[in-house]
């Protein structure tokens, strides 16, 4: 089963953590494995989580999930093995619905790429200039240095 997303930016970590909690607290064994972690906001990013759970007269049901793709353009695998009834009403019902009201609700996301900050440039200060002559004032300048006019 694959599901695609776009059109949000979304923090894939906190989301792969957000469903291996989901399976943790169904009383599966769960975990995330960075396969290819973003290391820096908005590349790509591939995570997995694989969780398995024992059932009656020692059958394993076995699901992974992977959650891979940029944060504005991701999807979500889910390959399982073995699932019983339980295992998919979890996959279907709990796993994905909840998953999905959480990326609409903005759950998971994160604010748009931060811009690059500019360093200040200073300001070119614009000098005073003589009003009778035009000619460029030293600054505290009482009297004009070209035309000796009084200055206010």
């Amino acid at each position: 089963m694959e599901k695609v997303y776009s059109g949000r930016y979304v923090n894939l970590a906190s989301l792969a953590q957000e469903i291996n909690s989901i399976f943790v607290a169904e009383g599966w064994e769960s975990m995330v494995q960075p396969m290819m972690p973003a290391m820096q906001a908005g590349q790509y990013a591939d995570y997995m989580i694989r969780a398995t759970k024992k059932g009656h007269m020692h059958h394993v049901e076995e699901a992974i999930v992977r959650v891979a793709g940029t944060p504005n353009d991701f999807r979500l695998v889910i390959e399982e093995e073995h699932m019983g009834a339980l295992g998919r009403e979890l996959l279907d019902r709990k796993l994905l619905k909840t998953v999905d009201k959480e990326i609409n609700d903005g759950l998971f996301d994160m604010p748009m790429m931060p811009q690059q900050t500019q360093p200040m440039m200073p300001q070119p200060q614009t000098q005073a200039k003589c009003p009778q002559c035009g000619a460029p004032l030293p600054p505290g300048s009482r009297f004009c240095s070209s035309c000796g006019a009084k200055l206010m």
